[in-house]
């Protein structure tokens, strides 16, 4: 009964920025390029360690508005959904990783949100900047949040500050590998 209740659910595991759409531009990355090769990353462990759990990728040609728009034709309330970008801000000191949540978060988005970043700042040995909801972001309003799925956007590190990046290159694995543990263990607890 519990293979099959896990196999009802699923992670939509998305790429921040697809192919015409560069991102953040910083210390010689484009965060749409380290988007993709870290949700394949995390693709590749999942499939590694619980071969079971349905991973569901997005498209790097498509819009965030086609993601968001195959995601809705499948997506449940049991699922989860964890979007990867790469921060950037004026300040290049500026550190830390952040998760984001929608405004109206329920409990399992926000948990999943705080496990997120408790492993990328332990794991890179940034700071924790915690869990903040849309309306705390840059944008006000983040569509890819707004799924049925239980919704987070991963902000892994800042691709402007150099230390930041340096240390996620060094880690990058290990921190594939800590993402897909978050991942099987938030969608069967029975694994931790």
């Amino acid at each position: 009964m519990q293979i099959r209740k896990l196999a009802m659910k699923r992670i939509f595991l998305t790429a921040g920025h697809h192919n015409r759409d560069s991102g953040a531009i910083g210390n010689g990355f484009q965060e749409n390029k380290l988007t993709i090769e870290f949700r394949n990353l995390v693709t590749a462990r999942i499939k590694d360690l619980c071969p079971s759990i349905a991973v569901w990728n997005d498209d790097d040609n498509d819009t965030l508005a086609q993601v968001i728009a195959k995601i809705n034709k499948v997506a449940t309330a049991d699922d989860y959904l964890l979007e990867i970008h790469f921060d950037s801000a004026e300040n290049l000191t500026a550190t830390g990783t952040t998760s984001l949540v929608a405004t109206n978060a329920r409990g399992k988005s926000l948990n999943f949100a705080g496990l997120i970043a408790k492993i990328t700042s332990e794991t890179i040995g940034i700071r924790n900047r915690g869990v903040k909801t849309e309306a705390e972001s840059n944008r006000g309003k983040l569509g890819v949040l707004h799924t049925k799925a239980s919704s987070v956007l991963a902000e892994v590190c800042f691709i402007s500050n150099k230390n930041d990046i340096e240390k996620y290159h060094h880690v990058k694995h290990l921190l594939a590998e800590q993402y897909a543990f978050a991942i099987i263990s938030t969608l069967d607890p029975s694994l931790k």
